[in-house]
């Protein structure tokens, strides 16, 4: 009886997953309908420096911002020309947060270009918008 139980469990885990990452992957779509043929150039033709060890800065462009009082929670599409993953070559998301005093300094909005450090190896800190 307890297998039965530990697969039902592990069956909704793996359901759970494949409802989000089908979401996921249609905002995507979505997003990168919405871009222009400069954007998607400025993207692909992004210089990647590395600043550290498997971690670098790189061109985004903002798809989307959302509100949450002091800070705005930002979906960023970026090239990924560096992790091999099913990913590569392809502009893909990642996720950040941005101070509503950074967003307001900079006049940040959708659409706008920032740079992005990527560091996919730390747990805290591992995507940042890069503000001068």
């Amino acid at each position: 009886m307890s297998y039965v139980i530990i697969g039902i469990i592990i069956g909704i885990i793996v359901a759970v997953v494949v409802v989000i990452s089908k979401k996921d992957a249609k905002e995507l779509e979505e997003m990168v309908a919405k871009l222009s043929e400069e954007q998607k150039k400025l993207l692909m033709e992004t210089e990647v420096e590395f600043v550290e060890k498997n971690a670098w800065v790189q061109d985004a462009i903002i798809a989307k911002m959302v509100d949450k009082g002091g800070k705005y929670d930002v979906r960023l599409l970026w090239y990924n020309k560096v992790m091999n993953n099913n990913e590569s070559n392809e502009i893909t998301l990642a996720d950040a947060t941005l101070k509503k005093a950074e967003q307001e300094a900079h006049d940040l909005k959708v659409g706008d270009a920032v740079k992005l450090y990527i560091a996919p190896e730390k747990t805290v800190g591992s995507v940042k918008i890069v503000l001068d």
